[in-house]
């Protein structure tokens, strides 16, 4: 069959109009218009959920993650603050100097003796002298802040830019949370030999970092402001030698206006995010520490971005003129914040509370503190027993001494662990007076030849009067409720034995030694010169045990009666280890038969107290009656006699005997 012709007719192409183009071009501008707000805006919804994403990690960097609970339900507190029980501290970098100012240059430690530039450890600044604002130089292209750091002080005489402390208007920035040297100071300071380089440290307790050490975001954010020192030094407010006003703009009302939307120096300087903690728009996020309004006696940690309008108002704590403050209480960020400033209401603000956590550590230290308490009670009972009033069952009561204080002695010889020993005294055989009281647990407390005498008569080593801790070697030691050393001080002069915990912090001040731990371990102490409401102090728990509560026992025998008395028939009370005094601790029947000694109205046969030529220590006290066979003043277990026990205390009028008798019929081989 045949098919259809099919006939394709082609007409040439037709190009848009004039106004067709116009009309595509109109729609496309008006679309336009409208996608680049809706952009911007999720741009800094962006920024913003970074920023808030950057603060959470913050907030957990000083607080621990959230949603952590212990037995009890409480809440576990972590980071920074569970670690050194308080917030970081605010850092700021060393203050400008000024550039009139001559022969003062940070890198020679020499030309800042005796000069107010700011340098720790008092940071005390001279206004003729410093820029109160932090300080920085181009090393190229790039920003580098002037050492040493600054900590934000509340002290006027001090710190006069910053009176009130983290309560003001400051860039400093929480340090601590990356790094454990937050002076970084550069040099040693010849003013201050106690403040070597790297200056301030935090202590043992800090367990960081918590966080990344903040890096340089993006160094071309500044460069409309300022490429090199010179380009820098020009921002407002700029330097004039003739300027006897304030110099910074931050404090320098302009219409209202305050903070760093005023300041160029200051808008640059935020944007410089080496050491600093940024927000989502790449600018240092604010720092404050203050009161807490709502709850008195605590604080607020606050954590603040400008938003995406870059700006902020806030407190300046009054007003200055010619470098003089009028200072005003009440304008401050805790009491003059306001939210809803047309330059703070995009502001993005985190309030950590100190109440969340205070009350935390409180009971759990006032828990430990309690066990704390009850461990030195056990350790007074192991040195003297149940004290002036009970029977001495401690280890002064058996020994007759106070226990000698050792320290492990590390040969520092990691292939010999053998040779690493406990000692009780140094090099040069000075008897140790810091250290541990290791007898009070084991009968061999340091080399063999130092082991303890085993108990006879009831003079010697018995028992262990404490329980021992159970770890070895250098950690062989008695810890407190806080897991730290107990440190026991001897003072020879006084006749006395310090015992201390360093309570929650660590610290301590007394004599040389302080601090964390003692170094100086030979060091002479005195007991009194211990100050509780020292700084460092009032968190410890200490007991002090004086000679006076052992060592002068209460004990007098009238007179005695010795029936079928021998010449070599003798009476010895054995009061104390030290060597029997003859006449007095030994006395010895003359004649065969019946032996009296003393009488209703002579002085007693055997008198011990606090006026006594010889010590009578407290404890269960042997009176002996023996026949000394082979004269040499010491019952032994080869001759016969009889014992008597008597219960000695401190407690004045004590221990009286009227009158006994024995007879040597009665007399047994002596054990």
């Amino acid at each position: 069959m045949r098919r259809p012709a099919i006939h394709l007719f082609f007409t040439a192409p037709r190009g848009f109009t004039l106004l067709e183009v116009l009309v595509v071009l109109t729609i496309l501008g008006f679309l336009a218009a409208m996608m680049v707000p809706a952009v911007g805006m999720l741009d800094d919804m962006e920024r913003e959920r970074r920023t808030r994403e950057r603060m959470d990690q913050i907030r957990d960097a000083i607080l621990g993650p959230e949603g952590r609970f212990d037995e009890q339900g409480r809440p576990i507190i972590g980071g920074y603050v569970g670690d050194m029980r308080e917030w970081p501290d605010l850092w700021e970098a060393r203050a400008e100097i000024k550039p009139n100012v001559l022969g003062v240059d940070w890198s020679v430690p020499a030309t800042l003796s005796g000069k107010n530039v700011g340098q720790g450890p008092e940071y005390r600044m001279d206004p003729t002298l410093v820029f109160y604002r932090p300080s920085g130089r181009f090393a190229g292209d790039r920003w580098v802040w002037n050492q040493p750091y600054r900590k934000l002080i509340d002290d006027k005489d001090k710190y006069d830019d910053h009176i009130g402390g983290p309560e003001t208007e400051n860039e400093g920035q929480p340090r601590g949370l990356w790094t454990r040297y937050v002076e970084d100071l550069p040099v040693d300071l010849p003013e201050h030999p106690g403040h070597p380089a790297p200056g301030e440290v935090l202590g043992d307790g800090w367990k960081g970092p918590y966080l990344t050490p903040p890096q340089e975001g993006k160094p071309a954010d500044s460069d409309h402001w300022a490429t090199d020192d010179d380009m820098y030094a020009n921002l407002q407010p700029r330097w004039e030698v003739t300027n006897a006003t304030w110099e910074d703009g931050d404090y320098t009302p302009s219409d209202g206006e305050l903070g760093e939307f005023y300041d160029d120096k200051e808008s640059f300087r935020l944007l410089q995010t080496a050491d600093r903690l940024a927000d989502g728009w790449d600018r240092a996020l604010r720092f404050f520490i203050t009161a807490d309004p709502d709850s008195p006696g605590h604080t607020l940690f606050w954590i603040l971005s400008e938003g995406p309008d870059r700006e902020g108002f806030y407190p300046t704590k009054g007003e200055c003129s010619s470098f003089h403050w009028t200072i005003n209480a009440d304008d401050i960020m805790s009491k003059a914040y306001d939210p809803d400033h047309p330059k703070n209401r995009d502001n993005i603000v985190m309030k950590l509370h100190s109440r969340d956590w205070k009350a935390i550590f409180d009971a759990e230290d006032s828990r430990k503190t309690r066990e704390t308490e009850e461990l030195l009670d056990r350790i007074r009972r192991a040195l003297i027993g149940e004290g002036l009033l009970g029977l001495n069952t401690g280890y002064t009561g058996d020994m007759t001494a106070w226990p000698e204080l050792f320290r492990w002695d590390d040969k520092d010889t990691a292939t010999d662990p053998s040779d690493d020993f406990w000692n009780n005294a140094d090099d040069s055989d000075t008897p140790y007076t810091t250290g541990q009281p290791r007898g009070l647990w084991t009968d061999k407390p340091g080399l063999a030849d130092d082991d303890l005498n085993a108990t006879r008569f009831g003079l010697g080593w018995r028992h262990p009067y404490i329980g021992a801790p159970f770890k070895a070697g250098a950690d062989n030691v008695l810890r407190d409720a806080w897991g730290r050393e107990f440190l026991f001080f001897k003072d020879d002069t006084n006749d006395a034995m310090l015992v201390l915990s360093r309570g929650f912090d660590g610290q301590f001040d007394f004599g040389s030694n302080n601090g964390t731990d003692p170094t100086i371990l030979t060091e002479a102490f005195d007991v009194d010169d211990y100050d509780a409401l020292l700084n460092d102090n009032k968190d410890n728990r200490h007991l002090i045990v004086s000679g006076t509560q052992w060592r002068q026992g209460f004990f007098e025998l009238q007179r005695f009666t010795v029936i079928n008395a021998d010449t070599t028939t003798k009476a010895r009370f054995l009061a104390s280890t030290q060597a029997p005094v003859a006449g007095v601790d030994i006395l010895e029947a003359a004649i065969a038969g019946d032996w009296a000694a003393g009488n209703a109205t002579s002085p007693p046969v055997f008198a011990y107290s606090d006026f006594s030529a010889t010590n009578a220590t407290t404890g269960g006290r042997c009176l002996i009656f023996w026949n000394d066979t082979d004269g040499d003043d010491e019952p032994e277990a080869s001759e016969s006699g009889t014992i008597l026990l008597f219960p000695v205390t401190a407690a004045p009028g004590s221990g009286q005997k009227t009158a006994l008798t024995v007879d040597t019929d009665d007399f047994g081989l002596l054990p």
